[in-house]
């Protein structure tokens, strides 16, 4: 009797709402469009049939438009990239990983730049192994600065501690141009604010890793802080100032 009661007054907890269907027009249509757009030798079509195609959420639609990541011609590449970053089928992010992962997507440079920045956007704590891959050994600026920054949008305790390993494993000649870039991902996780000091950081997350809160978005201040990891984060036709992205939720917290 007394578990019926408490049945009667106490609710259910509601699974998160799903994803909308898309149209099953439009749905049909974009995958005769990309289908017949990579069946021929010139760019334009596949590029204008990616970009069209783009917000749908459907399996068959995000796996055609992945066979853009391997395409050719870099504006291909590059809006392919871009509509499987904001896209919400969950494999648009597996498609991502799975580029990420090969060693052709690390030719050129900037293109794996904005391929881990997509990956960061989806704020997966799925993601972590590959952002963590052995960034040391990259060359390049920007991509090491993507890896950081997209931690920094995973709100668990394993992004925070593969920041700041990452900081521990690299000597302080190799770490210190990218401080400012730990910094705002630490930050942006969690609120705290140690500057640019690496010895600073890791003080902090050892006296603080077993208690460690994780924010839901990032905090409104300082403003510098506010405005580079808006600006980085933003859509590329929108404005740096915009107010900062709304993060997914994530296990772990």
């Amino acid at each position: 009797m007394l578990l019926s009661l408490l049945l009667a007054v106490v609710p259910f907890v509601q699974e998160p709402p799903k994803p909308v269907e898309p149209d099953p027009v439009r749905v049909k249509a974009a995958v005769t469009e990309l289908k017949e757009a990579f069946a021929k030798t010139e760019p334009g079509p596949r590029l204008r049939a990616i970009q069209s195609a783009a917000t749908l959420a459907d399996g068959e639609v995000v796996g055609l438009i992945a066979r853009g990541l391997g395409d050719k011609d870099l504006s291909v590449q590059n809006a392919a990239i871009e509509a499987l970053r904001y896209n919400e089928h969950k494999k648009a992010l597996e498609e991502l990983h799975t580029r990420a992962k090969l060693k052709a997507a690390k030719e050129n440079l900037p293109v794996y730049a904005t391929l881990i920045r997509a990956i960061g956007q989806h704020c997966s704590p799925s993601s972590i192994d590959v952002l963590n891959d052995n960034p040391w050994s990259t060359p390049d600026a920007a991509v090491l600065q993507a890896k950081i920054l997209s931690l920094g949008r995973i709100h668990t305790r394993e992004s925070v501690k593969a920041l700041t390993d990452l900081m521990e494993v690299a000597g302080i000649n190799k770490i210190e141009p990218f401080m400012p870039d730990f910094r705002l991902a630490l930050w942006a996780q969690t609120g705290a604010d140690q500057g640019a000091s690496r010895d600073l950081w890791l003080r902090w997350y050892r006296e603080n890793k077993d208690k460690l809160k994780l924010l839901e978005t990032p905090p409104a201040e300082p403003k510098e802080l506010v405005k580079r990891w808006t600006r980085y984060w933003s859509k590329p036709e929108t404005e740096g100032d915009a107010p900062p992205p709304k993060r997914k939720p994530a296990d772990g917290k």
